[in-house]
């Protein structure tokens, strides 16, 4: 997803950055960027996880803000790191009133954080690319968890079905295969790991599987409500995601991941 947060911070200053000014943009703005940025839908990513509210927790890429509420509701402090001025300032104009709220251009070199989370793995978090600076980047936010903290990160699969339908990649942001995500859980050493599997997508997750309940046959309809899906189709997702369910599949070829690694 481009980066928008100048339309963003135009948006909040046009319509206001409270619920109300919030529908009334989305209303209005036909971008599904916007979409994604805004949205109520992107917190169900993450609206029904059991956090202690007398924790404390990291941000990794401020995402517009699209996941920081759920941080607000569920820990006693956030911090939101994001190498960019702009974006930390859609935080704060989204926010204004989040006592609880702290910003972080720079990652720092210690920490003692109860949560991270990585809303979107966007390429200007881990500069240089590749997969020596995707596991330097996660062994350094791993290092800033207490024993017993929670690295949690969310992002599209390499091999995700919406890709060999046609869907285009987005510049902005690093596709992790599972593959990747095994190796990453073996440099990190973590003492529990667990795989999830929002769908569509996680930008507008409307379900979150996991390794204890994956969708049957027949559960993934109207799939099209990911609005960056091509005009045209190479096939039915639907379909194909009918046959990697009744084959075993799915989790291989799920759109989008969610993963949480537990430090020893």
């Amino acid at each position: 997803m481009k980066d928008i947060s100048y339309d963003i911070l135009d948006l909040l200053e046009q319509y206001g950055p409270d619920a109300q000014g919030i529908q009334k943009a989305l209303e209005e703005q036909e971008r599904p960027e916007v979409l994604y940025a805004l949205s109520p839908i992107r917190e169900n990513l993450l609206d029904w996880y059991d956090w202690n509210p007398e924790e404390k927790a990291l941000q990794a890429g401020a995402d517009y803000g699209a996941l920081t509420g759920v941080l607000l509701r569920g820990v006693r402090e956030v911090s939101v790191w994001d190498p960019r001025d702009e974006d930390l300032e859609v935080i704060r104009r989204r926010y204004p009133k989040a006592e609880a709220l702290r910003y972080l251009k720079e990652l720092p070199e210690a920490g003692d954080w109860d949560y991270i989370l990585i809303p979107e793995l966007r390429k200007d978090l881990m500069p240089g690319g590749g997969e020596e600076a995707l596991a330097l980047l996660f062994e350094k936010l791993f290092r800033l968890l207490k024993p017993g903290g929670k690295l949690i990160a969310a992002g599209f699969n390499r091999i995700g079905l919406r890709w060999f339908a046609g869907a285009e990649a987005d510049e902005e942001c690093v596709p992790l295969s599972w593959r990747q995500i095994e190796g990453l859980t073996e440099k990190l050493g973590a003492g529990n790991v667990k795989h999830y599997y929002p769908v569509p997508d996680h930008r507008l997750p409307t379900a979150v599987y996991s390794d204890r309940r994956l969708p049957k046959k027949g559960e993934l309809t109207n799939l099209s409500v990911a609005y960056d899906r091509p005009g045209y189709r190479y096939f039915s997702e639907e379909a194909g995601f009918d046959e990697l369910c009744r084959e075993g599949l799915f989790r291989e070829f799920a759109d989008s991941y969610l993963v949480i690694w537990e430090k020893s």
